[in-house]
Order: C-alpha cells, then sequence, then structure tokens
C-alpha cells in the first residue's frame, strides 16, 4: 500500500508546526493490469502433506512454493478453506473460521498468505455462495424455528415450506427446505437483504485477510426457477445479474482491485450472457472440447476465441477470458487421453489461450487417478504424487480409499523436472511464455484464417504490440505464409524441442508447437 504525507492544517497560528504531520493511507486505486494472472488450482486435501497426518495443509502447499515458482504461476485458487462436514468443503459451517487440520504445527492461513505474496503469488479463495452447511448454526436454529412455528432470526436466511414440493425436497414434515445440490447444502434466501449483507461482510473480511478476489462457486444458482423442467438451467437470469452487481460494487468501495471468477456451468452462449453480472471472468466450460476438436482438425479454436471476447466484452468492456481444461468436477484428460504430445499441446493452446488460464494442480505432469470407486468425481481430485513418504492418503481425507495417483507417462515429477522433453517442461515453457508476453492476456483477439486446417492462428494486440499465436498439432511440420510483415519470431516451444524459424513472410512450424510471431502495429 502506498502511503501519503498530509499535513494537518493549524487551528491557530504556531499552534502546530510542520513536525505535527499525519500518515494516512492513499486510496488504492483500479489497477486494470494487476487482474490478469496465470492461475493454479490447489485442493488444499490433497496437495501437499507436511506433517505426515496423510492430509493436504497450507504448511505443505508452503513447502512447495519453489515448486509454484518454477511452474511459473501468479495465482492460486485455493479450494474452500472453512470448517465443514466434508473433505471437499463445499458445505461450509463457519463462513468466518478456516478448517483446523490445514493449520498444523503453528502454520497459519494467513502465514501461507504472506510467504506467497512474498513471491508475488497471489491467492483467490472458493466462496460458496449459493448453500451453506445443514450443519451451519445459521441453518440449524432456522430449521428448528420454522418447525416449531417460534420466530428465529434466521428463518428468512433459508427457503422452509411445510409440505414437501420440487422446491422443498429436503427435510422433514413440517420443515422442508430447498437445496439444488443436496439435502446437506440448503440454499440460502438472496431475497433477504440481511442474507446479502453477510455475503458482502463475508467478502470483505477475506479481502481483508489479504486474498485478491474469489471464485464464485455455482454462480448461476443463487436465484432458481423450479418450474423449468431441467431445474440446473432453471436460473433467474435477471436476479443473479442484479445480486453479483451488488456484491461487486459493494467490495470494490474498499478492494477496486479485487478479482471475481464465477462457476457457470452451461453452454457458451448462456454464459457469455453472465459477464453483465459484473463479474471480471467465468470458466469457459467448452474450451477442452474445442482445442481437443482442434488437434484432430474438426473445429477451429482460434475462431471461437476471438468470438468469445467479442460477445463477453459486448456486456462488459473489461471483461476476461477464463480457459481451462478439467477441474475438481471434470474428468481429469490424463486419465483418458495419453498420447503426451496430445497432452502438451492441450496444456499450450489452454495457457497461451487469451485472458487468464487456470491450470489444475498435476494437469502439468499428467496426473490421472487408477483404481474404482462408486463417486465418479472423487477420480479426479486424488493425492499431488510428489513421491516422497508424505503422499497425501485418499482414505484419510473422505475421498475414497479405492483411488490412487499415477501419471499418464510414468515418469515421477522429479524425473519430469530434470526432463526438458516432459509435460511438465512443457506447461513451464508455455507459462513462461504467457507471462513474459502481456498482449497474449489483456490483448484484443482476432481470428486470422488459413487454409491449413491442421494448425490454429490468432492475432493478439494491446497498445502499440501486436504478435500472432500459431499452434500446430499435428504430427508433420506445416509452414504459414503471412499477408502482412513479420518483425520475427518472440518464443517457439514444440514437444521434440525443435524451434519455429522464419523465412521472409512464411513460419516454419516443427511438428506439435506453439509459436508467437511479432508483427508490425
Amino acid at each position: 500500500m502506498i502511503m501519503n504525507k498530509k499535513l494537518i492544517l493549524p487551528i491557530a497560528v504556531a499552534a502546530l508546526s510542520l513536525s505535527a504531520c499525519q500518515i494516512f493511507p492513499q486510496k488504492e486505486k483500479f489497477d486494470f493490469e494487476s487482474r490478469y494472472r496465470t492461475f493454479y488450482q490447489i485442493l488444499v486435501y490433497s496437495f501437499s502433506d507436511s506433517n505426515g497426518d496423510g492430509v493436504g495443509d497450507f504448511k505443505g502447499i508452503s513447502e512447495k512454493i519453489p515448486y509454484l515458482q518454477d511452474l511459473g504461476v501468479e495465482g492460486i485458487w485455493l479450494s474452500p478453506i472453512h470448517p465443514s462436514a466434508s473433505y471437499h468443503s463445499y458445505d461450509v459451517i463457519d463462513y468466518y473460521g478456516v478448517k483446523s487440520i490445514y493449520e498444523v504445527e503453528g502454520y497459519t492461513f494467513d502465514q501461507l498468505i504472506a510467504d506467497l505474496k512474498a513471491v508475488d503469488i497471489d491467492v483467490i479463495l472458493d466462496l460458496v455462495v449459493n448453500h451453506s452447511s445443514s450443519n451451519n448454526l445459521w441453518f440449524y436454529e432456522a430449521q428448528d424455528a420454522y418447525g416449531r412455528d417460534e420466530p428465529n432470526q434466521y428463518i428468512n436466511w433459508f427457503n422452509f415450506s411445510k409440505t414437501q414440493s420440487a422446491e422443498h425436497p429436503w427435510g422433514s414434515p413440517g420443515r422442508y427446505h430447498e437445496g439444488i445440490f443436496a439435502s446437506s447444502m440448503p440454499d440460502f434466501n438472496f431475497d433477504e437483504p440481511k442474507v446479502r449483507e453477510e455475503f458482502i461482510k463475508i467478502g470483505k473480511y477475506w479481502m481483508e485477510r489479504g486474498i485478491v478476489g474469489y471464485r464464485l462457486d455455482a454462480a448461476m444458482h443463487i436465484f432458481t426457477d423450479y418450474s423449468v423442467a431441467d431445474k440446473w438451467n432453471g436460473d433467474i437470469l435477471e436476479k443473479n445479474i442484479e445480486w453479483w452487481q451488488e456484491f461487486k460494487s459493494e467490495i470494490k468501495k474498499d478492494y477496486p482491485n479485487f478479482y471475481l471468477i464465477g462457476e457457470v456451468w452451461t453452454a457458451t452462449p448462456k454464459l457469455e450472457r453472465y459477464y453483465q453480472t459484473d463479474i471480471d471472468s467465468l470458466f469457459n466450460f467448452d474450451h477442452a472440447s474445442r482445442a481437443q476438436g482442434q488437434l484432430s482438425a474438426t473445429a477451429s479454436m482460434s475462431s471461437g476465441f476471438a468470438t468469445h471476447q467479442r460477445n463477453i466484452r459486448g456486456y462488459q468492456e473489461e471483461a476476461i477470458e477464463s480457459y481451462f481444461l478439467s477441474n475438481h468436477d471434470k474428468p481429469r484428460l490424463s486419465s483418458s487421453l495419453s498420447n503426451q504430445n496430445w497432452l502438451k499441446m492441450l496444456g499450450a493452446m489452454t495457457v497461451l489461450a487469451p485472458g487468464n488460464s487456470f491450470v489444475y494442480y498435476g494437469e502439468e505432469v499428467g496426473l490421472k487417478a487408477v483404481g474404482s470407486g462408486n463417486i465418479p468425481d472423487r477420480a479426479y481430485r486424488t493425492p499431488m504424487p510428489w513421491g516422497d513418504d508424505k503422499l497425501t492418503v485418499s482414505g484419510l481425507y473422505g475421498n475414497g480409499a479405492g483411488y490412487t495417483s499415477t501419471t499418464s507417462s510414468g515418469k515421477t515429477i522429479e524425473e519430469q523436472m530434470e526432463d526438458p522433453t516432459s509435460l511438465l517442461s512443457h506447461y513451464k515453457n508455455a507459462i513462461r511464455i504467457k507471462n513474459e508476453n502481456f498482449e497474449l492476456k489483456a490483448g484484443l483477439a482476432e481470428f486470422v484464417s488459413s487454409s491449413n486446417a491442421l494448425i490454429s492462428i490468432h492475432r493478439m494486440t494491446y497498445k502499440d504490440t501486436v504478435s500472432l499465436v500459431i499452434h500446430n498439432g499435428s504430427s508433420q511440420a506445416q509452414t504459414y505464409t503471412s499477408p502482412v510483415a513479420l518483425q520475427g519470431i518472440k518464443a517457439s516451444i514444440s514437444t521434440s524441442l525443435a524451434e519455429a524459424t522464419l523465412e521472409g513472410q512464411v513460419v516454419l512450424l516443427p511438428p506439435y508447437s506453439s509459436t508467437i510471431v511479432s508483427i508490425s502495429a
């Protein structure tokens, strides 16, 4: 924080001297560029265990800071850290608390934030706004009072009914409640002003603790229309937009540079309309399939980049795209795809996409689950295979003992760190290129057509810097002849370590490669 000296005006002549100065904190100013980062998603419980109890913790993350620095990530998205009845913590009991099993040996959440900030890695927290836990004191009191027909300050914080219905399927006679996800996750009533006030208070509380923003869980489900046959798409768009605009507006008064990214798990056209909420970013859930389509020459990924950016900036001038391949709710590509060249290309095409890119922990080393269980998403949340004696143990934190972790290549993390041709090394190079060329993050994206369906090209322009991003997803070398003057190759990576070359206006692209070419502005 920049400090500013201000003189206190004298009440009477000679009453105060120049030594009577007071230092006031200057109001933080909006910084457009600070909201652009390359992020890494971490599930605290399965990432790194520091004390050998089999559960990941904050100190474990701190011990891996050198790894995160080497990888090049600029921000971390932490899974919910609050007290909860489940291992995943998306059923929050106390929004102002921290799960005690994560703060071991005296190492606290605040220390983790400070240690990460010291190396310029920012943190965003997963914020579960749609629902709480049925063990949350607010809900416990409200449900009990509602069933007894007694007054309680929290009754209007939730949606209750005396009779069971599609909207109120959970509970017992006389006290049924709404919960779009599960009985143990009762939905909040955001028509109640005090609920809105509380979540604005919660939002500011953790910002004061040093985080820089939030990943907003289930952002399209704050208000649900149960008259729609498919309740998952029965969102009440206008009311959801109004709430998120209010949330951002209130927090922005104190924290103008905070960053919001929302989970709106729906088709891209509908997702784009949610940028009216003023949420900075929304995850693009269609990207992974489009990227795979580009590799098989069945879809144009770059045309999608340009169209998506144009659409979202039509709703919000400073909207930021967010691309990812997998997360805690989606299957890891490494579990179904063993082709290392394809995994490398998918990683590069995602990291080098416009806006903010998100890498799910382990994706960079080809993490996949082995074993079996009856809950599919547990296979997406298995331990990070560091190869030491403190590997987190799925069965100990509730993820199911049937799953263990390995890598798609069979190589350990240490082996990949030493191998310049590894998946990990490819990710590191792609992240480095993205971080060193800001136009790849914030620039205007434009589709560049080519008669060659095997290559993907888009132009990125930011201020006076213009670059082409060219991906060759084929096993054969390709060429691209530019109709405009090219200045030179800024960066190039390939699975074989061969580099792209420029001969006049012709770019020679190695097999499975990504190349950044500079253009005169």
